[in-house]
């Protein structure tokens, strides 16, 4: 039946590979107002572009995978064996390791709306290897008249592999057509064309302001080329960051008039740190977490922490999660299986409120002390008092089942 899907999806009626915003991205960029192309590779040259896809690209990598079994009305085990989970715990692939892959995707999909991976499977169906795809490789090809898709992948060594959607692990960003990923450098380009010629300028001031920039005049008339000449010394002596400063000795009654602002002056400051907080609002990051404190303060750098794992890891984990589900489960494993980060060690607090938090659960029965020690990386109490759980007294049943009744006495 496979073979008979390829054939029919292999039909010269298809319609052109779909647009993708990163297609765009190949040859020079995406063009701004701001007259300085945007591409994945300018975006990342500014720092804060850097700063948002590492952090939330390892922030999720380091997360660990964890796949469970439903055995009933809301009981659910941790089943390491299953192939899902043998991936995601050991190596995806011959070269990657899994917090490597997830990473690698992860950053792909945020600075290219998309990433794939091919999903290898034994005689039973079963996944047992994920191989990346770069995304400037794979085209999707839509079907005229239907909404089913196919993935051209342009291999390194020549020629292309046409696979299914079934053979195929994609990662989007916000979809407008829910086929393909939109980049975040598409739809807000201007932002981060404006950054990037921020950054040039200052590169620019940096490689040929002069610490004496200005104008040289001479009493008489010198003539072009003697202008040029007398520029050109001037500039070699006195131009560059690593010549500030310097002082200048001048001759034949020239004469120099500064006539520049500094960069404080022209605000470029402001510009550049401006740039940082709009691309940070774009990845939803809090400028504390990408190391900016200037209005940082112990409180609310803590609070900031609990509102990006809530607001910008938590979407993503979604994201993997609900992928992983339906495009390496089959449907009958889809009925038995789930996947979910285990994010305890992200939301941890600090040593006295997470042992205040231990206490209070231990106390409501939520969790006996082998639980706890668990949480702990310890290791379990060997005598059955560390699989009891405690029952408040005012909590318990009478034999009857009936609740006990701590008020008053009726009246």
């Amino acid at each position: 039946m496979l073979t008979r899907l390829r054939n029919f999806l292999g039909i010269e009626t298809r319609s052109a590979p779909a647009p993708s915003s990163w297609d765009l991205m190949r040859t020079g960029g995406i063009e701004t107002d701001a007259g300085v192309p945007v591409s994945p590779h300018i975006a990342e040259n500014l720092s804060a572009v850097f700063a948002c896809v590492q952090i939330i690209a390892e922030t999720v990598a380091t997360l660990p995978l964890v796949c469970y079994r439903r055995t009933g009305d809301r009981i659910r085990s941790p089943d390491p064996a299953h192939p899902v989970s043998r991936l995601f715990s050991g190596d995806p692939n011959e070269n990657q390791t899994a917090p490597e892959f997830i990473e690698m995707m992860t950053a792909h999909c945020l600075l290219r709306g998309n990433s794939y991976a091919e999903i290898v499977r034994d005689t039973g169906g079963q996944p047992v290897q994920l191989v990346p795809f770069h995304p400037d490789w794979v085209s999707v090809v839509r079907f005229a008249g239907t909404r089913r898709v196919a993935y051209d992948v342009s291999m390194p060594e020549g020629g292309t592999r046409r696979l299914l959607p079934d053979e195929m692990l994609h990662l989007k960003d916000r979809s407008d057509d829910g086929i393909v990923g939109k980049s975040r450098l598409h739809r807000a380009r201007e932002t981060f064309g404006t950054a990037a010629a921020t950054e040039r300028f200052a590169a620019s001031m940096f490689r040929n302001g002069a610490a004496l920039s200005g104008v040289l005049s001479h009493p008489g008339e010198i003539g072009e080329e003697a202008a040029t000449r007398l520029r050109k010394s001037f500039e070699q002596t006195y131009a560059g960051s690593d010549k500030a400063g310097k002082i200048a000795v001048l001759e034949e009654g020239l004469k120099w008039q500064a006539i520049s602002v500094s960069a404080e002056d022209a605000q470029m400051l402001e510009s550049r740190r401006l740039g940082v907080e709009n691309i940070a609002r774009i990845y939803r990051v809090p400028p504390p977490v990408l190391g900016d404190l200037t209005n940082g303060s112990y409180s609310n750098v803590t609070e900031l922490g609990r509102w990006f794992y809530a607001h910008t890891i938590q979407p993503w984990l979604v994201r993997w999660e609900k992928l992983i589900e339906r495009s390496l489960f089959s449907e009958a494993g889809r009925a038995s299986y789930e996947v979910e980060f285990d994010t305890d060690l992200l939301l941890r607090g600090d040593m006295l409120a997470r042992f205040q938090s231990y206490r209070i659960a231990r106390e409501i029965g939520l969790y006996n002390a082998n639980e706890l020690r668990q949480f702990e990386k310890q290791n379990p109490r060997t005598d059955p008092a560390g699989n009891e759980y405690f029952a408040p007294a005012n909590m318990q049943q009478e034999q009857t089942g009936a609740p006990k009744d701590t008020g008053a006495a009726n009246a």
